[in-house]
């Protein structure tokens, strides 16, 4: 049996308008995304975030939950309709479109998504400090996201490494879920410290802290971290100075 497909009229020039969507949305994203309410969400999020002006541009869940027009693609029962979007939304996060944090506003929790681009994050960053200066709407607190109080590892590379990759941006976060955050830091520390500014070195940093103990001495009173800068090229080290 033959579906139905509701039809369209197709595209009228005095009404279209065109919503900048980067590259890396069909290079990247489409090709691993397997949930068509993520693919909305973060279509819609791109439209409704390019709708907005200035460096400080976010999405409130409150606002998606009333949008009739995007709720009508996610069922048909209107409870569903909401449930579907928070969903769709929170995956798109944890997927690392968008970077969810949730704020307390007149002493009431929402959800907010930044895009997880370089602004979406240093404007994260600056809420988490306490600045909501450069915000378009009043809060009382930054209360927890999907990061918690995890160092930005993205931030940290990009100011002291570079551009991000996707292949980059998949060790970031592997990076992250198994290493303490405080090493993440003093590792790129270490690199930035002896100019060996790559993500090939300080994994390497971070691999033999993990084998040997961060605060181990085992040569001559030098820590893992120390052995390794003055002896970069060891046996189980292929490549550490790579340029990513």
């Amino acid at each position: 049996m033959t579906d139905i497909l509701q039809g369209y009229a197709g595209f009228d020039a005095s009404r279209t308008r065109f919503t900048s969507i980067p590259n890396q949305v069909f290079s990247d994203l489409l090709p691993i995304i397997d949930n068509l309410d993520e693919l909305k969400a973060i279509l819609y999020g791109f439209w409704r975030l390019g709708q907005q002006k200035g460096d400080t541009r976010y999405l409130r869940l409150p606002e998606i939950l009333v949008d009739l027009i995007f709720l009508d693609g996610l069922g048909d029962a209107p409870d569903e309709r909401g449930q579907r979007a928070q969903q769709a939304f929170a995956r798109a996060a944890q997927r690392g479109v968008f970077i969810e944090i949730e704020v307390k506003r007149s002493g009431a929790s929402e959800q907010w998504y930044f895009l997880n681009s370089l602004k979406g994050r240093q404007a994260v960053a600056k809420l988490r400090q306490g600045d909501f200066g450069h915000l378009l709407h009043d809060i009382d607190d930054v209360v927890i996201g999907l990061e918690k109080e995890r160092p930005n590892l993205f931030l940290l590379y990009e100011q002291n490494i570079g551009m991000i990759t996707p292949m980059i941006a998949e060790k970031l976060r592997l990076a992250e879920r198994i290493y303490p955050e405080n090493w993440l830091q003093d590792a790129f520390d270490t690199a930035v410290t002896h100019n060996a500014r790559n993500w090939a070195y300080i994994e390497t940093i971070l691999r033999k802290w993990a084998e040997h103990g961060k605060e181990s001495t085992p040569k001559a009173g030098r820590s893992p971290a120390q052995n390794l800068v003055q002896n970069p090229h060891s046996e189980d080290d292929d490549v550490l100075f790579i340029l990513e």
